[in-house]
C-alpha cells in the first residue's frame, strides 16, 4: 500500500511534527516512539529534504498503526511486503468522520477529506459556544459590530450556511483564521488540559489572539454533540492528529478552492 500522507506531511514544520509525535507517543502500544523522536531530531538538526521525507514516512506508518488494532497491525507488518503496513489513511479518515458526525464525499484526495473534516467540525464547535463567546471571537478577529450583526441575522434563518455566510461577509483570509482557531479549540478539548496548555503556548507567537481567546473557551467547553468514548486510546489520538493535519492543509488554501467555503452543512 502506497504512502498517502507524504505531500501533506511535507508541508509540516518542525513544531507541527513535534505536536503530532506527542499525540502519538505511548508506553503501552507498538508505536515506535524512539524512531519517531530520532527522525525528528535529525530533521531539526539537519533540515534536509531527505530527512523530512524520512520523518514523514515514519510518522505516516505510526498514524496508520493508530487506525489498526494491535493484532491486525502486527499481522500486516509481519506478513505483508508492502510499506506501510497499517490500514489506508482514507479508512482512518472515514472512521473519524463517522465519530465526529461529518459526512465525507465518496471521492476526493486525503488532504481534501481532512480539510472537510475540519470544516464541519468547526461548524459544530461554533454552535457549542455561548452567544457572548461567539461575539468575543469575532471581536478578537477584528470583525466589526455591523458585520457581526449581519452575520447573526442571516445565520438565524439557516444554520446550515454558517461557513458560506461567514465567507461572503468576511472573505477568505479572516474566515480561514477563524476556522483554524475553532479547529484548535476542538483539538484542545480532545487532548486534555495539560497538552492543550502546551499547544496554546506554542500558538502565542503566531496567533496571539487565538491563545488569548481560546484558553478560557477550552476549559469550559462541553462537546455535547460528540457522543463517543474519548477514553479509548485510538480516539484520543486519531481525532486530534487528523484535525491538526486538516489545519496544516488549509494553511495554503483549501484543495477545492473557494468552493470549499460555499458548501452548506448536510445536517
Amino acid at each position: 500500500m502506497a504512502y498517502e500522507l507524504n505531500s501533506l506531511l511535507m508541508k509540516c514544520e518542525a513544531d507541527d511534527f513535534s505536536f503530532l509525535i506527542d499525540r502519538i507517543e505511548s508506553f503501552t502500544n507498538l508505536s515506535s516512539d524512539t524512531e519517531l523522536n530520532e527522525a525528528l531530531g535529525s530533521f531539526k538538526q539537519g533540515g534536509r529534504r531527505s530527512q523530512k521525507e524520512s520523518l514523514a514516512k515514519t510518522l505516516e506508518r505510526e498514524i496508520r498503526y493508530l487506525g489498526s488494532s494491535d493484532i491486525a497491525y502486527a499481522y500486516r507488518k509481519l506478513t505483508s511486503s508492502e510499506e506501510p503496513a497499517g490500514v489506508s489513511i482514507h479508512e482512518i479518515i472515514e472512521d473519524v468522520s463517522k465519530k465526529l458526525k461529518v459526512r465525507q464525499k465518496l471521492i476526493g484526495g486525503v488532504e481534501a477529506k481532512l480539510e472537510r473534516l475540519v470544516k464541519f467540525t468547526v461548524e459544530k464547535m461554533f454552535f457549542e459556544l455561548k452567544p457572548e463567546q461567539q461575539r468575543e471571537m469575532f471581536d478578537k478577529a477584528g470583525v466589526g459590530k455591523d458585520q457581526q450583526d449581519e452575520f447573526f441575522d442571516k445565520i438565524k434563518k439557516n444554520k446550515a450556511y454558517f461557513l458560506p455566510i461567514l465567507f461572503s461577509l468576511l472573505g477568505p483570509e479572516i474566515t480561514a483564521t477563524i476556522v483554524q482557531g475553532l479547529a484548535v479549540a476542538a483539538i484542545a478539548a480532545f487532548i486534555g488540559r495539560k497538552a492543550a496548555e502546551e499547544l496554546l503556548k506554542n500558538l502565542i507567537a503566531r496567533f496571539p489572539w487565538w491563545a488569548e481567546w481560546l484558553g478560557p473557551i477550552v476549559w469550559g467547553l462541553s462537546l455535547g454533540w460528540l457522543a463517543i468514548d474519548l477514553q479509548g486510546a485510538a480516539n484520543r489520538k486519531t481525532i486530534p492528529v487528523l484535525l491538526y493535519l486538516g489545519i496544516v492543509g488549509l494553511r495554503d488554501g483549501p484543495e477545492d478552492g473557494d468552493a470549499f467555503w460555499s458548501e452548506p452543512s448536510s445536517d
